[in-house]
């Protein structure tokens, strides 16, 4: 792939500030998760639905402001005459949105259903298909990155007492090592 396309890549400065919000937010829904659990503290007194949607509204800022950043630290690229779009290009965002909306309503129906036990390892697998799907309009080695996600979701679904560090080396340690071993000099 052309070094000199512009495709939201999390190599470099990106992929590590990806990461470390990955590891705050996970963190702060852990300690949330965690408050209401006590039945002792302010959030324990919100109905059961009231805190599934402050969880779902965590996550969906967490999404929105990572996309947001990963924008705003690649447009530097424009002033060095990178394409914008290219067919490449095109093909990851695609993948990516639709396991995004894929992903969405599969984690709706495990909130449903109510067996909130499977959100994490699930949300893992997916974003490990889709980097692994991704991996062909990719200069980096984001197969291997989907590899990981798919053996910590896996790892989540047989230990789920570990499924937050699980989820937290994932979105966390697993972006900032990439984007410290793809790091674009543009």
């Amino acid at each position: 792939m052309n070094t000199k396309i512009h495709n939201l890549s999390l190599g470099g400065v990106t992929g590590i500030i990806v990461g470390f919000l990955g590891i705050i937010f996970i963190y702060f829904i852990h300690f949330i998760l965690n408050q209401y659990l006590s039945a002792s503290e302010g959030v324990a007194l919100l109905p059961i639905s009231f805190f599934q949607l402050l969880l779902v509204a965590i996550c969906f800022i967490y999404i929105l402001f990572s996309y947001i950043l990963i924008v705003l630290i690649n447009k530097k690229r424009k002033k060095h005459e990178v394409k914008k779009w290219n067919s490449n290009a095109k093909q990851i965002r695609r993948i990516y949105l639709i396991h995004l909306i894929f992903g969405g309503i599969i984690l709706y129906y495990i909130l449903v259903v109510g067996d909130l036990k499977l959100i994490i390892p699930t949300s893992l697998i997916l974003y490990g298909i889709a980097s692994v799907l991704a991996n062909k309009f990719t200069r980096g080695a984001t197969r291997v990155l989907g590899f990981l996600f798919l053996l910590n979701g896996v790892l989540a679904f047989i230990y789920p007492n570990y499924s937050f560090i699980l989820w937290g080396i994932s979105f966390g340690i697993y972006h900032i090592c990439y984007g410290i071993i793809y790091n674009n000099k543009i």
